[in-house]
């Protein structure tokens, strides 16, 4: 497919360009040019009437879609129905009971009511955790959004329990990594080290080692946690994951939010890729993550939005604005985390982190084309004198009217194109009765 975006600001974590002209070709962007001259690729000009679809971008800002490097799609089930405890009660009394009886097809039906949300608050690719992963592929492959996918892991020993865990996870791998034209991608998800015994890590380690693929897993959240692994290991989670040779191999952590000098030095020694999760964080009461700390020293930090069982939404926008504001409070200087480094940390980071560095994070000519388009003729969004400042203080999810993943056009003009988004929403409420208290 081929598609032009005529005379659109460009804005990502490099530059502003106002008054462009976005050339996608075959998934591809192919050429940025400033919209009073020909767009040229291979030096041959391009006529309008051989362009599929042409969209128009005056008023409007274009960006790279945000990635959600860190959150578990399908809790959008139980959004509302646990609210305002604390992590290991919220987990242990709460959400841990009700996924007993978690069926595949709701799996499948509330990651797409995940994906339509996502899509419509510019989120272009995301990195999940759940289980039923299958369920969730499919949703990711019928909708054209862009996922590295794992299956949770929780299981204490090699017994039959652990090894049926860690086998549906290699057969996630086998089953659809590489797949939907390379959209989904997968990572192994030992879900924590508290959860996870030092067998099971080990086994996610060496998979992971001969898979070629990530490790995702969930680390430093709490105090708590932090202080049971010095009473059981004597050390911390990331030095316990460190002495078993987990860092060995691609690692998206989630959280890092109590973490020490110690730490955060080997979390930047074995290139760790960290993600803050502000939203989540500060409604468990779990704390707010040493962001500086670690950007200090080399760590690439992203951003996730966790579920929306413990959010309560899947908007970016609203973790990337909150990420900054934190921050500053933290080391009570307003000059903390810019607005432009706030934008990388939502796009080119979580590229970063979760493997498509490459292919997607920013607005340049030879990645994909995963792409969102805002409109800033909005009240709160006049008058417009710094387009990053307001995409991050101002701009909220309303604005944003057309979303690209991989070349494909996934909302147009506010509408969802790959989503029966009414049928969608139909299946939420009908399956969502038998878990209302």
């Amino acid at each position: 497919m081929r598609i032009i975006v005529k005379n659109v600001t460009l804005v990502d974590g490099l530059t502003v360009k106002e008054d462009h002209d976005l050339y996608i070709k075959d998934g591809v962007i192919a050429c940025i040019s400033p919209c009073i001259s020909p767009i040229k690729v291979n030096s041959d000009d391009i006529e309008e009437s051989h362009v599929v679809q042409i969209i128009d971008g005056a008023g409007k800002i274009a960006f790279p879609g945000f990635v959600n490097a860190h959150t578990h799609l399908s809790m959008v089930l139980f959004r509302g129905l646990a609210d305002d405890l604390p992590l290991k009660e919220w987990l242990e009394k709460e959400i841990w009971p009700i996924e007993k009886n978690l069926k595949p097809q709701e799996v499948y039906w509330f990651a797409l009511l995940g994906i339509a949300e996502m899509i419509r608050s510019g989120t272009t690719a995301f990195a999940d955790m759940y289980f039923y992963m299958d369920e969730v592929a499919r949703a990711v492959e019928e909708s054209g959004m862009r996922a590295l996918l794992a299956c949770g892991i929780i299981a204490e020993s090699y017994d039959a329990h652990g090894r049926k865990e860690i086998e549906t996870a290699r057969n996630l791998i086998v089953d659809w990594h590489g797949k939907a034209n390379g959209r989904i991608n997968v990572a192994l998800a030992p879900h924590a080290p508290y959860t996870c015994g030092c067998e099971i890590l080990e086994k996610t380690r060496d998979i992971a080692v001969s898979a070629g693929v990530m490790i995702h897993t969930h680390l430093s959240e709490t105090a708590d946690e932090v202080k049971r692994s010095y009473a059981d290991l004597g050390m911390s989670p990331v030095k316990y994951l460190a002495s078993l040779d987990l860092f060995s191999v691609p690692i998206l952590a989630a959280h890092c939010v109590h973490v020490n000098e110690e730490d955060i030095a080997l979390l930047a020694e074995h290139n760790v890729m960290v993600v803050h999760n502000p939203t989540s964080n500060a409604k468990l009461a779990s704390g707010i993550a040493p962001v500086m700390q670690m950007k200090a020293v080399g760590v690439n930090v992203a951003l996730g939005t966790d579920g929306a069982a413990s959010n309560n939404n899947l908007d970016m926008l609203e973790e990337m604005r909150l990420a900054t504001l934190l921050q500053k409070v933290t080391t009570k200087d307003p000059t903390t985390i810019p607005a432009i480094e706030a934008l990388r940390m939502a796009t080119c980071s979580g590229a970063t982190a979760i493997g498509i560095g490459e292919l997607a994070g920013t607005l340049t000519v030879g990645k994909r084309a995963d792409i969102v388009l805002m409109d800033i003729d909005k009240v709160n969004m006049l008058p417009s004198y710094d387009y990053i400042s307001d995409l991050v203080y101002a701009a909220n999810s309303q604005a944003i009217t057309d979303v690209i993943v991989d070349g494909q056009i996934v909302m147009e003009r506010g509408n969802l194109t790959t989503i029966d988004e009414e049928r969608v929403k139909a299946k939420a409420r009908e399956l969502s009765v038998g878990y209302r208290k």
